[in-house]
């Protein structure tokens, strides 16, 4: 009896732990949902390529220096 209860209990903890990892990861996509919809469509675009250079952003949505600062700066 005491094993048998200890295995089970060690086994629900596993299944909850699973849970909570589903769970937690759910709450990041909603996180970044509700984060990314303060931005425009453009802003989102732009803000997909931080950490490419201007001029590489430019060439990707053939957008002007100002506009993509402008957008990365809603972002």
């Amino acid at each position: 009896m005491g094993i048998e209860n200890i295995l089970r209990g060690a086994s629900d903890l596993v299944d909850e732990v699973a849970r909570l990892k589903s769970v937690e990861e759910e709450c990041k996509i909603l996180k970044e949902k509700v984060f990314m919809n303060q931005f425009t469509k453009a802003e989102q675009e732009v803000f997909a390529l931080d950490g490419h250079s201007i001029s590489a952003t430019q060439d990707i949505f053939h957008k002007e220096e100002y506009t993509i600062k402008n957008q990365k700066k809603g972002s």
